[in-house]
């Protein structure tokens, strides 16, 4: 739709625009290159009610568009997207969304973009007016459209007519000349209030900020809320998982029916083998989107920034800092993207080079194997190692943030100040946050459907493709195959750390997916285990053997795998995402080289120490 009118949403930060956005276009936007700007943005294609084409972007949020802007921020970014749209030939129509609970900050907004497209269709949408009207006050819309000189529409991203309202203002907006105003003054004029209600939200929010802001408890009680959604995601998932995994093992059992021909034994150990054991940990995944589409939902997240810029800064590193780090635990690639907030240069890099070391969701299948299998039965250990581990990737990126800091991202020299608007708490609506987690389960469904289903069949012809004669009556294929030759070429590196040929075969994977891990891994036992009974890949794991017919694996191995995992960048996305943020190669190179070196020698005195104590 070249030639379709361009809507640019624009809007503050916790105003509700991405919420109205995605109303609007039902979540099915996708992610394009704006023209002119390299950058991604989501943009979505509709049919306006009087027949013309119009395309709706999302822009980052923003606090403002004049003055000195850094580059690479948001707000930059949005900038140059607004100036390229007003300079283009494209029909521009502006879209801010306007949190009606802080108006004055979002007219000082509208003024600004004003300036910016002075000749573009200009519709303020207002937000949280329930909010507003709970505590007992109201905007007069009609007396803000004549004062502001903007098109104005109440709604929320909640209601049933948001998508109707807002797309007939956006077809009837017209062209209007920018009127110079004042918004605390014209925020005092339409907004009508009546005395402040003790019930209402302002007050809720307050009284429970009394305790989540306290100097002693806020930070106690952020701890226990992100120790309770990182254990939740064993705590609640295990019973699912294990009946996965057992409708797995039971399409396995077909093995009799099928037969032991060439295409059987592709279908049970070369697909379902990789993918089918990939799928079983997909509880955890959803969980853990769930719990941080909560936080991020009720507006804890700027609190939680709020309570760890003193102790962050210690590390190079701002409050602002968290909001990326924590989206790390989900994916390294939005993560590097949201780094676009901070405005100093050196925190942005530092973080940006630290986030792949952050627990993502992708590790979770191999976090779940590996304490599942060697850890113990209990799922209150399971979750309390679980936990451990991302609070070790979470300390290991502090520290290297403040080594960093130190050297190759000392930046502007100057600690910026702290800039944060608190949001109200509110309370999350459960249909967006659904739809995520449907979303990512999805994705990672169709990631096991392609990738992990392509890999986990090249990875089964290796292990049935023969490099040399057999050695001895009776050798197994898989011994001599191409895949373990590749895996042993690699021994004389990862043997200091417990690893063998099989684990090998898995980190060359996990290069490209790290749930290959697991795919792998149920590949190699699943064409080594053919001719036994179907069994989860917890159990052979526990009885794979060595050479020496002693245990190939046990707790050490176990232990020594992952700390690997928390420390290694095993993620091609990743590093793209590093040298799309930083435009550098070099950097990204260095991400791989630093993650795996420390990886390497953690692993290896992880693994020397749990041996001496064993």
């Amino acid at each position: 739709m070249s030639d379709a009118s361009l809507v640019a949403f624009l809007g503050r930060p916790n105003a509700g625009k991405s919420s109205l956005f995605n109303a609007l276009t039902g979540r099915r936007a996708r992610v394009g290159n704006f023209p002119g700007v390299t950058v991604d943005v989501e943009e979505h294609d509709v049919t306006l009610p009087s027949g013309r084409a119009a395309t709706l972007c999302d822009l980052p949020g923003l606090h403002r568009l004049a003055g000195e802007l850094g580059e690479g921020t948001d707000e930059e970014i949005a900038r140059r997207i607004v100036d390229h749209a007003a300079e283009g030939e494209r029909p521009l129509v502006i879209v801010q969304v306007c949190d009606a609970t802080r108006l004055a900050l979002g007219l000082a907004l509208t003024r600004q973009a004003r300036d910016r497209g002075p000749a573009a269709p200009f519709v303020l949408a207002l937000t949280h007016a329930d909010e507003l009207e709970a505590e007992g006050a109201r905007v007069d819309a009609a007396r803000l459209a004549r004062l502001a000189g903007v098109d104005v529409v109440v709604t929320h991203a909640a209601a049933p007519d948001a998508a109707e309202k807002v797309i007939g203002a956006v077809d009837a907006a017209r062209p209007s000349p920018a009127v110079d105003f004042d918004p605390d003054a014209v925020a005092r004029e339409v907004v009508t209030r009546a005395p402040a209600r003790p019930s209402g939200p302002r007050a809720r929010t307050a009284a429970w900020d009394r305790a989540l802001l306290h100097p002693a408890l806020g930070l106690p009680i952020f701890l226990t809320v992100m120790a309770a959604m990182f254990a939740a995601v064993f705590l609640v998932s295990d019973p699912v998982t294990t009946l996965l995994d057992g409708g797995m093992q039971r399409l396995t059992a077909l093995r009799p029916r099928l037969g032991d021909g060439f295409a059987a034994s592709m279908l049970l150990d070369g697909a379902l083998g990789g993918v089918g054991t990939v799928l079983a940990f997909l509880p955890q995944i959803v969980i853990l989107i769930v719990g941080m589409e909560l936080l991020e939902a009720s507006g804890y997240l700027a609190r939680a920034a709020f309570l760890l810029d003193r102790a962050f800064r210690g590390f190079g590193l701002g409050g602002k800092a968290f909001v990326p780090l924590l989206t790390g635990h989900a994916c390294a690639v939005p993560a590097i993207s949201a780094t676009r907030v901070l405005r100093d240069p050196g925190e942005r890099l530092a973080t940006i080079l630290v986030i792949p070391l952050m627990g993502c969701s992708a590790r979770l299948p191999v976090y779940t194997l590996l304490i599942s299998t060697f850890f113990g039965e209990s799922a209150v250990r399971r979750a309390a190692i679980a936990t451990g581990l991302y609070a070790a990737g979470v300390l290991s990126g502090l520290v290297a943030a403040r080594v960093l800091r130190a050297s190759v991202a000392r930046g502007n020299g100057r600690a910026l100040p702290l800039l944060l608007e608190m949001p109200l708490l509110r309370r999350p609506m459960l249909r967006p946050i659904l739809h995520r987690a449907w979303r990512e389960a999805k994705d990672f469904t169709r990631r096991a459907g392609s990738v992990i289903l392509s890999a986990s069949i090249i990875l089964w012809v290796l292990l049935n493709t023969a490099v040399r004669e057999p050695a001895y009556e009776g050798e197994p294929l898989i011994d001599r195959s191409v895949a373990a030759a590749a895996g042993r070429a690699l021994e004389p590196v990862t043997r200091p750390l417990g690893f063998d040929w099989r684990i090998n075969l898995g980190l060359v994977g996990s290069f490209g997916a790290r749930e290959l891990m697991v795919g792998t891994m149920g590949v190699i036992f699943g064409v080594e285990d053919a001719d036994k009974e179907p069994a989860p890949l917890v159990e052979k794991l526990r009885a794979a053997k060595g050479p020496d017919g002693r245990p190939a694996y046990g707790p050490p191995t176990a232990a020594a795998l992952l700390v690997f995992f928390v420390l290694a960048c095993q993620c091609i996305s990743t590093l793209s995402a590093v040298r799309r943020e930083t435009r550098s190669a070099k950097l990204a190179l260095f991400v791989l080289a630093y993650t795996y070196a420390l990886a390497w020698l953690a692993a290896a005195a992880t693994y020397q120490v749990a041996r001496l104590l064993a």
